[in-house]
């Protein structure tokens, strides 16, 4: 009867780990696969930013993202190649493939934002191949501006991201109108901040007297955006004066990047640069 126990209980056992993924092994691992994928990388979001002044665009600067697959090996051989695909096109064009005996890095530039999924994939000498995603975020910082105007311009705010993923979290304004100081008698303005959605509706206002010589400013968080162009809009309500405007905007996306592990080195109190990516990362 003892022994018939301890055989229910194993059987018991079995049943139970079957339907669970990793109950007798590692999480995620691809045990039909020789390669081990153990890539580094330093970072998984970033925030392009793009300066405007007087309807000009005068700089953009993308986000830089470096993945090293130096680490990288295959029971069955030597690694062939190594290839990024950053997730920001619908065809994978911008993918990025090197020979493993001539480079183990791939570093690409992010110019557009979004919650991209990025696939790191190895080949090696025996054409077995392996792979890992993971979710990089990238923001969008507009920082624009406009001087001494009585008609000012409107701001146009994408939140189009440039992948099939969700929408932007929110929008962020943070703004400042200037009235500058003139030499004639002292004139106070009225004005106020316009944000329009996509369809054309107002979704917030905020309305400011600025004295002669003085500014004031605005800060604002818009939620549920949708996908579209919204457009910020400054009305001179009141006064004849000629006003500067200092917009920063951001377009800004649910924290659900991938987090990055650091890779720890023998040497008590060191760490690497870069960072290992464990193959159950999503």
């Amino acid at each position: 009867m003892r022994a018939t126990g301890h055989l229910t209980a194993l059987v018991l056992t079995l049943l139970f780990c079957m339907p669970l993924t990793g109950c007798l092994g590692g999480a995620g691992e691809d045990d039909s696969s020789p390669i081990t994928m153990a890539v580094h990388y330093e970072s998984t979001s970033g925030t392009i930013t793009e300066r405007i002044q007087n309807n000009a665009v005068l700089s953009q600067t993308g986000v830089e993202l470096s993945f090293d697959f130096a680490r990288v090996t295959s029971k069955a051989g030597a690694m062939k190649s190594f290839t990024l695909d950053p997730g920001d096109d619908d065809d994978g064009s911008n993918a990025v493939t090197v020979n493993a005996n001539e480079r183990a890095e791939i570093a690409y530039t992010y110019l557009t934002h979004g919650l991209f999924t990025v696939t790191l994939s190895a080949t090696d000498e025996a054409d077995n191949n392996a792979e890992l995603s993971l979710t990089v975020r990238i923001d969008k910082t507009i920082d624009w501006t406009q001087s001494n105007t009585d008609d000012p311009d409107v701001m146009i705010v994408s939140t189009v991201p440039d992948c099939d993923c969700p929408n932007a979290e929110k929008i962020t304004v943070d703004s400042t109108i200037s009235n500058p100081e003139d030499l004639v008698p002292a004139t106070q303005v009225t004005t106020t901040w316009h944000l329009i959605d996509p369809d054309g509706e107002q979704q917030a206002f905020h309305t400011e007297q600025i004295g002669d010589g003085q500014e004031a400013a605005w800060t604002h968080s818009q939620y549920n955006l949708g996908s579209g162009e919204w457009t910020l809009e400054v009305t001179i309500d009141s006064g004849n004066d000629s006003i500067s405007i200092h917009h920063i905007v951001s377009v800004l996306y649910e924290a659900l990047e991938s987090t990055p592990n650091p890779l720890v080195l023998e040497t008590p109190g060191e760490t690497s640069d870069s960072l290992f990516v464990l193959r159950n990362e999503k």
